[in-house]
């Protein structure tokens, strides 16, 4: 059995090893694109990748970080096809509602296909950008970003606004992933979040898969 073990570590290894080597030059194409044009959003024709099984596996306890509550006003911002506003719906209840916003209406068509197929009466869809949301001031309870702000090429412009939709004591939760081109790293979210006046309450995850939460800032 030893020797099987071994075989099964080291493939394993190769794995692992050859998706990071993959992943470290598209990162670099990625944050030049970034930094010299304008970052990318999946487009809707690859809508379905967001919604695999091991995708929605491996995210399984990132919705668990919001604390959300039956009755609570939610606003996600690109939602894609669904993964996480269908299951964030159930969890806020009738009595609460998911606002899901995304620039690409194709992907807003999909979404609300995928909310009708799951008999869900609380999701209200939006096509707008993250820089002017459709909202009142202090309307929502919760805002949340699951791998989304690297593809926004002013993030901090777009938090600026979710601070201007939130309540007082509403929360901001941004979620990101290693394996997505787009991928934020911490300190990068924590400056963003920080510049936008708020400060971080929570942290979940590690390194390849984190959740920062975070509340408006006491101002003297």
């Amino acid at each position: 059995m030893e020797p099987i073990a071994t075989t099964f570590a080291v493939a394993l290894a190769v794995i692992v090893g050859s998706v990071l080597i993959w992943l470290f030059p598209l990162k670099l194409v990625y944050r030049l694109k970034r930094k010299f044009g304008e970052p990318g959003v999946c487009p809707f024709r690859f809508g379905w990748v967001l919604n695999l099984r091991l995708r929605r596996w491996q995210y399984r306890y990132v919705l668990d970080r919001l604390g959300l509550r039956s009755g609570m006003v939610v606003l996600e911002i690109g939602p894609g096809v669904g993964t996480f506003t269908i299951p964030a719906a159930r969890r806020v209840g009738p009595t609460g509602k998911i606002i899901a916003v995304d620039i690409q209406s194709e992907m807003i068509a999909i979404l609300e296909r995928n909310v009708r197929r799951a008999n869900l009466t609380n999701v209200d869809t939006k096509v707008a950008g993250a820089y002017e949301l459709p909202l009142e001031d202090s309307c929502v309870d919760c805002v949340f970003f699951i791998t989304v702000i690297g593809e926004i090429a002013e993030p901090l412009r777009a938090l600026r606004e979710a601070y201007r939709v939130l309540k007082p004591d509403g929360m901001l939760s941004i979620t990101e992933d290693f394996i997505d081109p787009d991928y934020n790293w911490p300190g990068e979210t924590t400056r963003l979040i920080e510049g936008a006046g708020f400060e971080i309450t929570d942290r979940f995850g590690s390194f390849w898969l984190y959740t920062l939460n975070s509340r408006k800032a006491q101002r003297d």
